[in-house]
């Protein structure tokens, strides 16, 4: 559930009377919280731009929803927007597209932990398991694997919130973004004209064989990654594929990982 009443409160108050009248009572006004957990959090807008490009729920042609909301902005700095650990960063390789996932310090009212996660990204500064503050530069915003990437357009940064500990959320993890910022929202321009993202498909983006952390990436090497990459369509670009490539088993891929955390911890 993406919505939370947090309280609805009404007080019933019986009055006084006088020996000619009937006891009566009257409900007091009603006193409530707003229905939004989130709108307190005091969460920074993760780049410098506010034209909203693609809103939540989108409906795409191919029947899909939107999972989060893009916004226009071309090879400008994208931040987390609030404490977290980088628990994803590299590159999905359908498409490809730069990514990283960010796992916030705030919960939602369940006491589940919000991820956050910054799609499109030319370049990314930050590493796997990297310990990050509200507003610390996380990478540049691009338009990897996004349309019109040929021919130089295309610009955009999509991003989603989920809280069901979801590295890769499918449409019903995730929570609509205007939730963060009920207020901003009524005053960002919708639409920027800086980006032909309107009616394209927004992919799924939720399979994990596509997702390719760059501390593997890294292990393997840049260049023999990209050759990899550009020597297989698009739907073969699997994890499982990629292991197979360098004779790789998943207990070399989670050593992989856990030296990474280990590093990261030394920082």
């Amino acid at each position: 559930m993406k919505r939370f009443t947090l309280g609805l409160l009404t007080t019933v108050i019986s009055l006084s009377i006088s020996s000619t009248s009937l006891a009566q009572a009257t409900d007091v006004k009603t006193m409530s919280t707003p229905d939004d957990p989130y709108s307190s959090l005091g969460w920074r807008w993760p780049t410098t731009s506010k034209d909203i490009t693609g809103n939540y729920k989108d409906q795409d042609p191919d029947g899909g929803k939107h999972k989060g909301i893009d916004i226009g902005v071309k090879l400008e700095s994208v931040y987390s927007v609030a404490d977290g650990e980088v628990i994803a960063v590299g590159i999905y390789t359908s498409a490809p597209i730069k990514y990283v996932t960010i796992e916030h310090d705030d919960e939602d009212p369940n006491g589940n932990k919000l991820i956050t996660r910054y799609l499109h990204l030319d370049s990314y500064s930050v590493k796997k398991y990297e310990v990050v503050s509200r507003g610390d530069r996380i990478g540049k915003s691009g338009n990897t694997g996004a349309p019109g990437e040929k021919a130089g357009r295309g610009y955009h940064l999509h991003f989603d919130v989920n809280n069901e500990g979801k590295k890769n959320p499918n449409f019903s993890d995730t929570i609509n973004p205007e939730y963060f910022w009920p207020n901003d929202f009524k005053r960002f321009a919708l639409l920027s004209d800086e980006s032909d993202h309107r009616n394209h498909n927004h992919e799924n983006y939720d399979n994990p064989e596509y997702f390719i952390d760059q501390v593997l990436i890294d292990h393997i090497g840049e260049d023999a990654f990209n050759e990899w990459l550009n020597g297989n369509e698009p739907e073969d670009r699997t994890l499982t594929n990629l292991k197979k490539q360098f004779h790789l088993t998943d207990e070399d891929v989670e050593e992989i990982d856990r030296e990474a955390k280990t590093e990261a911890k030394k920082q």
